[in-house]
């Protein structure tokens, strides 16, 4: 028997968004790059040791979990669609699957040998950023996820409006479903470290959330 994605994945509650959000602030506030070249991959790795050490976090009934495979589901012969960086499980009790927020994490600002790269192009129409929540493969049956930027140089303001000024040239292949692009977020209000984009994907729409990190 096939089910549908939204038969078998329910709802992140948007309630528990703005505390995970807020605690990667807090737990980002203390990462910091081991070099100037670092992956991505091993700085989730430490903030996720930081996020399970925080007091409010470990307060919600949220678990977190790095590198989680994702699949089509509705394929006869599943198909791996790729690995989260860091999904967020909500627990219901015994009712199961348990919903899931999904983070996932680009560098930004990083000065390499050969020089100095935005690499905002990976992080707005890359196939492993925004792009995995576009083409679903990572947003099926949600209605939400999230970006997280980690700025090598620390000038987040400049990779945040950097990174507004892509998507914005970008609406129709980002599937926009505002003229404007990434706008200021709407559950950590006054918090320049979050933003957030509306899109209109074929089955829903969707929101994702945008927190950069100084590392």
């Amino acid at each position: 028997m096939k089910h549908e994605a939204t038969e078998w994945v329910p709802l992140f509650p948007d309630e528990e968004v703005p505390f995970i959000l807020a605690a990667v602030l807090r737990s980002g506030a203390r990462l910091k790059k081991l070099n100037n070249i670092e992956r991505e991959n091993d700085l989730s790795d430490r903030l996720r040791d930081l996020l399970e050490a925080d007091q409010e976090f470990r307060s919600r009934p949220v678990e977190l979990f790095r590198e989680v495979p994702l699949y089509d589901r509705k394929r006869a012969k599943q198909k791996q669609l790729g690995r989260s960086d860091l999904m967020f499980l909500y627990s219901t009790g015994i009712a199961k699957p348990w919903p899931y927020f999904v983070l996932e994490s680009k560098r930004l600002h990083v000065t390499f040998q050969s020089g100095w790269k935005s690499l905002v192009g990976e992080y707005v129409t890359g196939q492993q950023g925004m792009m995995c929540f576009i083409q679903e493969r990572y947003s099926r049956g949600l209605e939400s996820g999230g970006m997280l930027g980690y700025v090598f140089d620390g000038k987040v303001e400049q990779a945040l409006a950097s990174i507004g000024t892509s998507v914005a040239s970008n609406l129709e292949k980002l599937k926009c479903s505002r003229v404007s692009g990434l706008t200021l977020s709407s559950v950590l209000k006054g918090d320049f470290q979050v933003s957030e984009s509306s899109h209109s994907l074929p089955s829903r729409n969707f929101k994702i959330y945008h927190v950069f990190l100084a590392v």
